[in-house]
């Protein structure tokens, strides 16, 4: 919906005019010497374009300056200015003194303080060790470039239709707890010499804290453009969540109301703290307002990290990149350069990546040493195996340099509202299912090693079969129960711009990322997709979608899956050694990182295999048995 400039909507025009009122802005304006008004005028009328109705009512009073009583003219002055409440920000940055306006803005910020304070908690935290918030992300819907506007951030007790965001909730911490707020906003610029990064203090008494930015649009020489507030949560340097909330940015006031509602990018949830072990260091990596270019932001709760984010550029074509890379794997099993060219892949990736992770990660290391460091990576880039990047200067001379041998890597995906961040901590299996059968089709070599596995799986943990038919698929999708641990064994195809891409039923037909969308898994699940490319991604709605994103989105807590082709024994022997050690209590990210590494030591065509695997979940993550789940007494390796 398009909106006029002479019709502002309320809610928009208080987003305008900020936490202090209209009246109160009159009342302090109006006693002002007219002289001050009128220049201030005289200055806004110099930036305005013709076309804005503002310009129009300031010309008619000054237009009569001659003669006319000041004071008249000077509360002209201000009822026009305060019927436009896109001027108001700058006619105050022309009309105060800057000490002035400082006072104002803290005043300000304290009345956006007890506003916030003054907002009931939700019935559902009425208990005084439960907390309950959303993220708070106020700021205009449009701003002109170069004028000054304030943006709100913080907790609120209550939805913020503009921000994307779940609640956030905690049981049964004590207070009073510091909640960290990092914005990330490209193209916009602090006014002077705040600060993107705040500290938040969370009490009995103050349970919504919040901080006002002031800040400006840069123009970027454009008519319109685009902006998006990204802005970090973190405890103790865990990141408990991400609010994201879109700004459009016009040239000149006449512009205003020509650009569609600004719309919120991708959403998150936020949880807010849950007691559990945070990843030594998280990586969050976020879309830049250039094309082909992520933000990479750092959290640890050992080391100080840089507050502001660094950049790196991957380039337009990294899912041709991605594509090419799991044909060129295809291509190289068996050959004796499979290594090198491996070793070279990484280096490529780690061309690419910043320069200063490598020195974060480095303090990380040793901060924890002599343990093996965890690393959360949670991303809105879809293509990069990040896990292959060789380490420049290697943590461990024990391990191989892959970052996935080097460190214990979970990653996460940052793509939709349902997915939520940080990722669940525990997988309560209650059962497993294993998804499976005889590949008799034409142009799908059976595998033999596959049924094995399954057959493996059933005997030492109790495993149900479920046949790997899309109607027994779809039919245990629809009416389930799905919970615990899901496993299929079979074929996967993908190919880029391909829309049958999937897994690839024994009739032949695939089940696609888009079909398992139309589920939802209700308990605890642990998903291991066992089959070629499952990892492979491709672009849906200018995001991504794929497989692993289709089962997080459903509900899974974790999901293992290769990104290029696996040899069928290659894939039986590492499924059955994961399950053997996760299911004695170690974390599914710490087995997957030695797996890698012990395979990397020996055979070149496992070891290509064994770093074909992804994890995608949170690095303590751990699978739990609960009820008869694998009572068997079985061994699956």
């Amino acid at each position: 919906m398009l909106r006029s400039l002479n019709h502002v909507p309320v809610a928009q025009a208080q987003a305008w005019a900020g936490p202090v009122s209209r009246g109160d802005k009159f009342a302090r304006w109006s006693v002002m010497e007219p002289e001050s008004v009128l220049a201030a005028a005289a200055t806004l009328l110099t930036e305005l374009g013709e076309a804005a109705g503002l310009r129009k009512d300031l010309s008619a009073i000054l237009a009569d300056n001659d003669g006319a009583d000041p004071e008249v003219l000077a509360d002209d002055v201000v009822s026009a200015v305060l019927a436009h409440p896109e001027a108001i920000t700058r006619f105050e940055e022309l009309l105060e003194p800057t000490e002035a306006r400082r006072a104002v803005c803290r005043e300000e910020v304290l009345d956006a303080v007890r506003l916030a304070d003054s907002v009931p908690a939700l019935e559902s935290a009425a208990d005084p060790s439960v907390y309950c918030g959303y993220p708070r992300i106020e700021a205009p819907g449009e701003v002109v470039a170069g004028w000054e506007f304030r943006i709100v951030v913080g907790l609120s007790p209550e939805i913020i239709g503009s921000v994307v965001g779940n609640p956030v909730r905690s049981d049964g911490f004590s207070w009073p707890l510091t909640v960290t707020v990092q914005t990330l906003a490209e193209g916009f610029t602090l006014v002077e010499g705040d600060s993107w990064t705040v500290d938040l203090r969370v009490t009995e008494t103050e349970r919504y804290p919040c901080h006002v930015l002031r800040v400006r649009a840069d123009s970027k020489n454009r008519r319109v453009w685009s902006g998006t507030l990204h802005v970090l949560y973190s405890v103790a340097g865990e990141v408990v969540g991400l609010g994201v909330r879109s700004i459009a940015v016009v040239s000149d006031p006449t512009v205003l109301g020509e650009c569609a509602e600004a719309t919120s990018g991708a959403p998150r949830a936020l949880l807010l703290p849950r007691g559990d072990e945070p990843a030594d260091l998280t990586v969050t990596i976020l879309p830049s307002e250039r094309s082909g270019r992520f933000h990479f932001q750092y959290q640890s709760p050992h080391v100080r990290v840089p507050g502001l984010p660094d950049e790196c550029y991957v380039g337009d074509d990294a899912a041709q990149y991605a594509t090419s890379l799991i044909t060129r794997m295809a291509s190289r099993r068996g050959r004796p350069d499979l290594m090198a060219f491996m070793t070279g892949l990484g280096k490529e990736i780690t061309d690419v990546m910043p320069t200063r992770l490598w020195n974060v990660l480095a303090q990380v290391a040793e901060a924890v040493s002599p343990r093996v460091p965890t690393v959360l990576l949670q991303s809105a880039e879809a293509y990069i195996p990040w896990e292959l990047a060789v380490v420049p200067d290697m943590l461990s001379s024990d391990r191989p340099a892959f970052l996935g041998c080097q460190v214990t890597l979970g990653r996460w995906v940052l793509a939709d509202r349902r997915i939520t961040v940080p990722p669940p901590m525990v997988v309560r299996a209650a059962s497993m299912t294993v998804i499976s059968g005889v590949y008799e089709t034409d142009g799908w070599q059976r595998l033999r090693e596959a049924e094995l596995e399954a057959a493996t799986l059933r005997a030492s943990y109790g495993a149900t079969s479920v046949e790997a038919s899309l109607t027994d698929v779809i039919s245990y999708f629809r009416d389930g129960p799905i919970a615990g641990i899901v496993h299929f064994a079979g074929h996967g195809q993908h190919t880029e711009g391909g829309w049958d891409n999937g897994l690839v039923m024994i009739d032949g037909m695939t089940l696609d990322p888009t079909t398992v969308k139309a589920y939802d898994f209700p308990g605890d699940t642990f998903v291991f997709l066992n089959a070629c490319k499952a990892s492979a991604v491709q672009g849906v709605f200018g995001g991504y979608a794929g497989l692993v994103q289709a089962f997080l989105y459903v509900g899974a807590g974790a999901v293992v899956s290769p990104l290029w082709s696996l040899d069928d024994r290659d894939a039986r022997c590492l499924a059955l050694a994961f399950y053997h050690r996760v299911l004695k209590g170690e974390k599914p990210a710490e087995v997957m990182r030695s797996l890698r590494a012990a395979a990397t030591g020996g055979d070149t065509d496992l070891a290509s295999s064994a770093l074909a695997y992804q994890f995608f979940g949170h690095p303590h993550m751990q699978v739990e048995r609960v009820g008869q789940f694998c009572t068997t007494g079985g061994d699956a390796a």
